[in-house]
């Protein structure tokens, strides 16, 4: 049994990056008459900020995809900044890591709660390492046909693995 979370990791910050850093460039070539040095300088510069500054800050919400195992929880370690900025322009080399179920000590499942509707956002487990880590669930919701299903599904199948009696709800 394998099921899947979120959007797999892909090239397409790295192209939105360039078609942006190139709209930029373009806009600044023809408003400073035809001046190809500027152009390309606040092209780079354009190019530069979408994927050095604005996607790594999104990269786990947008592409945070994680997949559940009999054995273990598979994800994109995005602990860092530059992991993040090495997946953006690195995508295919990018290796998801795999926790046993067996290095889980706990989860939690923050929620948000809007017009009286609670919404799961993500899981965090806590591993014996000392660390935490967040699995995205926020794109399934908006994307899957079934979400809530969804949500139920892996939290009932964590809490198992886990032999866990309760779930720790946090609010967000």
């Amino acid at each position: 049994m394998e099921k899947s979370f979120a959007r797999k990791l892909n090239w397409k910050p790295l192209l939105n990056s360039l078609i942006f850093g190139a709209a930029i460039g373009s806009f600044v070539y023809i408003i400073f008459r035809h001046d190809l040095t500027a152009g390309i300088i606040w092209g780079l510069i354009g190019f530069f900020i979408q994927s050095m500054v604005i996607y790594p800050r999104y990269l786990p919400s947008l592409y945070g995809r994680w997949k559940i195992t009999e054995g273990n929880v598979s994800y994109y370690d995005y602990s860092t900044w530059t992991k993040r900025i090495k997946a953006i322009f690195l995508p295919l080399a990018k290796k998801q890591k795999a926790i046993s179920f067996d290095d889980i000590l706990s989860y939690s499942l923050v929620v948000t709660k809007k017009s009286n509707k609670w919404t799961p956002h993500y899981i965090i487990l806590k591993v014996d390492d000392g660390h935490d880590v967040a699995l995205d669930l926020s794109w399934n919701l908006l994307k899957s046909g079934a979400p809530q299903k969804d949500v139920e599904w892996v939290v009932d199948f964590i809490t198992n693995k886990l032999n866990q009696k309760t779930v720790k709800v946090l609010q967000a």
